[in-house]
Order: structure tokens, then sequence, then C-alpha cells
């Protein structure tokens, strides 16, 4: 599957070839990961949102809540301080989250499979 960066209704897009710990500057901007990488949640603030994309086939990308956070949605059992990770999953599939300010995370948008850190 592919996926048209600006079909996500964003005009800016960030290439991410390492681990990053996103803050909110990077709220709104497609962080589209090319290298095997963690993305770092900041702690959870109300209607924040980050969009993750897998920009490469055959590479891990996990996403990493705040410890005191969740990853929840996308029939996760909710716990604080579980990653959210895609394991050699098409170049275009995506998380988007938004957060609650309280508990953590919302998935309100996926494409590819991702699963919950054990």
């Amino acid at each position: 599957m592919s996926v048209d960066l600006k079909g996500f209704g964003h005009q800016e897009v960030e290439a991410v070839t390492g681990a990053k710990t996103l803050d909110e500057g990077d709220s709104g901007i497609v962080q589209n990961v090319t290298a095997t990488a963690t993305v770092t949640l900041p702690a959870t603030v109300v209607g924040t949102s980050y969009s993750i994309r897998v920009g490469a086939a055959g590479i891990t990308v996990t996403v990493s809540p705040n410890a005191a956070d969740k990853i929840m949605g996308n029939g996760f059992t909710s716990a604080d301080n579980k990653d959210l990770v895609f394991t050699s999953q098409p170049a275009g599939s995506f998380v988007t989250l938004v957060g609650d300010g309280v508990n953590g995370w919302f998935v309100s948008a996926i494409a590819g499979t991702a699963t919950r850190e054990a």
C-alpha cells in the first residue's frame, strides 16, 4: 500500500532516520520513518496529534509513550508505558494519535498491523 503523504491533510513531512523524541512543534507534521527507529511521545496534552508513518518496507517502527501515558484503541489492552510497534509493515502504514490530556494517546487512524508491547 502506498499512501500519498499529502493525503494526511498536512503539507509538512519530516524524515526520521533514527530515534526521535517528539515535542509540540511536531504536532501536525507527518513523521516519515525511513529506518528502524523509536519515536517517543511527550506527555499527553489534550488535542495534540501526531502522525507516524512507516516510510520503508522491512523496518521496525516503535512508538513509545511517556512512562505515565497509555496508547489506547486499536484493540490494545490499556496500560501505561506500553509501545505501539509496526514490524515489517508495508511502506505507507501509519498511525495517528490524539492526546486526551489525562490518560495518554488515542489511536484516531491506523493503516497496517501494529502490536502492543507485551
